[in-house]
């Protein structure tokens, strides 16, 4: 894509991007008044369609993370100065391996895999191998195409993108922690105390009904969406594959479409599985809308 298509693309893919975060700041008003009934009208658990997208929403992210981890790898291989070509590696090898492996359990929890296979446990060496079998390929491929690429600018541009998703994920992660909410399918099972709470009204009592009734604790773990962030972030993270595999330059557009569609439907299937409220999914895609903005922004200011 010539350089004036690029910066044509940048520009045009951050504004859908800042409108994407004021259609969520609507509907997160919505769904503060009106998450209950909405919920209530949509919920379908056990929808197995439903399962698959949204296990496909934490694997696309996973995924690309580790692609982008092993193309990180390639382009630390290339500095000259032994000391720091041993430092960058062995931090993004280290950092690398946790990671996938952190990601390995993430698609094995009853969110994802774990909901459509009850069997799945979300063992250590379950885990192992998902990470072995699924993400380390994965990185293993971004590694080969990174070292075949010579833009001599690549690497910024990897550090770019892992940033965005990095602080994207510990931002939700960060408000999960601090706004307990009970997902709308606990609710369902009527256990005395697990009520409807609004986002801003958390619940206090959770541990003691961790406790007390063995609930898993991610069942508290309803606001914000990660999924939704993960997957609505794809506006960013599948057009940025094409800093990394020149083939894909022409291509994103379609990359761009191709996340909008795929954000959207892992939204609707976690309304749908009864994991979110409304104002879930909003808060989670106006995260990660304003975050692909500000790549976009970054990634015109850096690289034209």
């Amino acid at each position: 894509m010539p350089d004036d298509n690029r910066l044509r693309f940048g520009m045009i893919a951050g504004r859908i991007a800042v409108c994407m975060a004021a259609f969520f700041a609507v509907t997160f008003v919505i769904g503060t008044f009106f998450d209950n009934p909405i919920a209530s009208a949509i919920f379908s658990g056990g929808n197995i369609p439903a399962l698959v997208i949204s296990s496909l929403g934490i694997y696309v992210f996973c995924g690309a993370f580790s692609f982008y981890f092993g193309a990180a790898l390639s382009q630390s291989m290339k500095i000259a100065n032994d000391f720091k070509r041993t430092i960058y590696c062995s931090f993004i090898i280290f950092f690398g391996v946790i990671v996938m492996t952190v990601a390995g359990g993430s698609l094995l929890d009853i969110n994802n895999l774990g909901g459509i296979f009850p069997e799945i446990r979300r063992t250590i060496p379950q885990m192992i191998i998902v990470f072995l079998f699924v993400f380390f390929p994965i990185a293993v491929l971004g590694f080969i195409l990174g070292r075949r690429n010579n833009d001599p600018t690549l690497g910024r541009r990897i550090v770019l993108i892992l940033n965005c998703m990095a602080i994207m994920f510990i931002i939700y992660e960060i408000i999960k922690t601090g706004l307990p909410r009970p997902r709308f399918r606990l609710i369902q099972e009527h256990i005395d105390g697990v009520d409807f709470h609004a986002w801003y009204d958390p619940i206090k009592n959770k541990d003691e009904l961790i406790e007390t009734f063995g609930i898993y604790s991610d069942n508290f773990k309803s606001f914000p969406s990660g999924h939704t962030a993960n997957a609505i972030l794809s506006i960013a993270i599948l057009p940025g594959l094409a800093a990394v595999v020149p083939a894909l330059r022409n291509k994103k557009k379609v990359l761009f479409v191709a996340g909008f569609v795929f954000g959207f439907l892992v939204l609707a299937s976690r309304m749908v599985l009864g994991a979110h409220f409304l104002s879930d999914v909003s808060c989670g895609g106006f995260i990660a809308s304003v975050m692909s903005a500000v790549y976009y922004k970054r990634e015109r200011q850096l690289f034209g």
